[in-house]
Formats: C-alpha cells, sequence, structure tokens
C-alpha cells in the first residue's frame, strides 16, 4: 500500500483468468459512443461491503446505463451510454487484487464501475485506447488490467502528474499486467495501437474504478448530475 500512497500508482500481478473469460471477449458488443468502431464493450456495477469474517462481499446491482461527467470524459460524457451487462465472472480477479494490496478503506462500503473492452485494429484503421486524451476517471481508484495482446503493437501507457508536465512513467503493460491509480493524484493515457504482423490484432482489459458508496456513480441522482452537467 505504501507504494501506491507513496507514488500515486502501483503495479500488480493478475491471477490467471479462465478460458472462458478471455473467449468471452470474442461476444462482446461494438461500442458505439467511443473509439470510432474500434471498440468493444460490456458494463457491469457491483457494491462492495467488508464483513469482518467474509471479507470483501460483492453485489451485482441493478443493470443500468453508464454515465461519466463531460470534465472527464470529453468524447462521450454528458449522456447515458447503453452497454450490455457483463457475462463472466470478474469478481475473483478483482478481490485477489484489492484482498492483496488492502487499499480499501474497510470502514465504509464502496461502488465499482467494472468495464469489459477489447480494442481492435486492423491495417486499414489503428485504434485509439484513449480517445479523451490525458485524463481522469472521476473516482478514487481504478484498475487497469491487460489480459490479452493478440498481434498488436503500440499501447504505450503514460502516467501524468498534471497534464502540462512531463510523464511520471510510461511503458507496455502485457498479459497479465495491471496497474492501481490514485485517480485523485495520477493522469494516464495510452497510445493507439495496431496490427504486428497480421492484419488485425486484438487488446483485451478489464477496467475497475472504485468511488465511496456515498460518491457512487449509480443511480438516478447520479444520472441527473451527469446530464445536467455543462462543463
Amino acid at each position: 500500500m505504501s507504494e501506491l500512497q507513496d507514488r500515486g500508482f502501483k503495479f500488480v500481478t493478475l491471477p490467471p483468468v479462465g478460458a472462458d473469460v478471455l473467449s468471452s471477449y470474442d461476444e462482446i458488443e461494438l461500442d458505439p459512443y467511443m473509439a470510432h468502431g474500434t471498440r468493444y464493450k460490456r458494463f457491469s456495477q457491483y457494491r462492495l461491503k467488508f464483513s469482518g469474517d467474509k471479507g470483501w462481499q460483492f453485489e451485482l446491482l441493478p443493470h443500468r446505463a453508464y454515465s461519466a461527467f463531460k470534465k472527464f470524459n470529453n468524447v462521450a460524457g454528458g449522456i447515458l451510454r447503453e452497454y450490455t451487462p457483463i457475462a463472466v465472472d470478474f469478481v475473483s480477479t478483482i478481490k485477489h487484487v484489492i484482498d492483496q494490496e488492502r487499499f480499501l478503506d474497510q470502514t465504509v462500503d464502496w461502488q465499482i464501475n467494472v468495464h469489459q473492452n477489447r480494442s481492435k485494429t486492423t491495417t486499414d484503421k489503428s485504434a485509439e485506447l484513449t480517445p479523451e486524451g490525458i485524463h481522469q476517471d472521476g473516482h478514487e481508484f481504478v484498475i487497469i488490467s491487460i489480459l490479452s495482446r493478440n498481434k498488436v503493437r503500440g499501447g504505450e501507457m503514460r502516467l501524468w502528474p498534471a497534464k502540462d508536465a512531463d510523464p511520471i512513467w510510461r511503458g507496455t503493460l502485457g498479459a497479465g499486467d495491471a496497474v492501481i491509480l490514485d485517480d485523485q493524484r495520477v493522469y494516464h493515457d495510452v497510445t493507439p495501437i495496431e496490427p504486428d504482423g497480421s492484419t488485425t490484432g486484438t487488446r483485451d482489459i478489464l477496467i475497475v474504478s472504485f468511488s465511496r458508496w456515498d460518491e457512487r456513480w449509480y443511480g438516478e441522482e447520479h444520472e441527473h448530475a451527469v446530464l445536467s452537467d455543462v462543463s
């Protein structure tokens, strides 16, 4: 935990995921809101509650559209984005990271957004991984996990202390790598990907965003605030 506190980010290794999880990326639908036809996405939300004898308990919340504020996403913020719910179980992967790293306050409940994203590039079109540019997501913590890189080059992640500063870290994460970000201290972006030795290539990731339940990105109140945001 001290590295995350000191630097605002920490790299971790994921436990192995099953073949069913990896193959599920072949089934997810095109994202009509971001990345000009190169991103595929599913989305789900949970409430997390810590129990002294059971640890972190995950409650799957009734499915709703995803919404982000314009100040955090200048491409697709300020609207309701309809996605299909995630069909496979990522709970064990998420729980492994939070149990191992212990970065969440156990005295409060948390709400998480879980994004299952595939980016697909072809010889005709590179895939923008962060169309919104250098940004923060607007949460307290964010975990970005790479589950697969298949015949692609590029995808260099860069971490910034501020938009107008030099990066404090840059590098390309491989399959099984993840980074925990203190989203209130660190900005991030990722460079586009292109095919490497093939006509197509894919990069499959899992993003988990953490907000305290009292500041949750879920429900009618949050959606009203997003739709009313004119920033």
